[in-house]
């Protein structure tokens, strides 16, 4: 059984899953993706796994190793990723507030202004005076 406890292995199998790639382009990418300084230790052992789960298979061409997922790699990415999709968004339940006027859900940059003394949270400028006319009837 594969775990999948890094996210050196996660955005390994999330590249994957975008297009086959060599060890080297992998390192390269996770290198960019996480700021890190990523190793060939570091993908190899992971490639290794993967391939004897029947979830990576490669071709060669010339002294490298193209690896891309088999069907069962795919559904085993699909699988993990909705692991990780009920994590992320249990997360980011606190952090989300629905707009006054529409019920919208807006992460981060919500809008916000004061009518009748209160702070309302709104998606946009254009909720905020929609609600301020109709609570006042313009």
């Amino acid at each position: 059984m594969v775990k999948v406890d890094s996210f050196i292995k996660l955005h390994t199998l999330i590249s994957l899953n975008n297009e086959e790639k060599n060890g080297y382009e992998l390192m390269k990418e996770l290198s960019k993706k996480l700021d890190k300084k990523i190793s060939a230790s570091h993908v190899y052992p992971f490639l290794k796994e993967l391939k004897d789960n029947y979830y990576v298979s490669f071709r060669k061409i010339g002294k490298q190793k193209i690896y891309n997922l088999t069907d069962s790699g795919k559904k085993f990415v699909n699988d993990t990723l909705l692991k990780f999709n009920d994590i992320i968004q249990e997360s980011l339940k606190r952090k989300l507030t629905k707009c006054t006027h529409c019920g919208c859900e807006v992460y981060n940059n919500k809008y916000t202004e004061i009518v009748n003394g209160k702070q309302l949270a709104f998606c946009c400028c254009h909720c905020a005076d929609s609600y301020k006319r109709k609570k006042h009837g313009r």
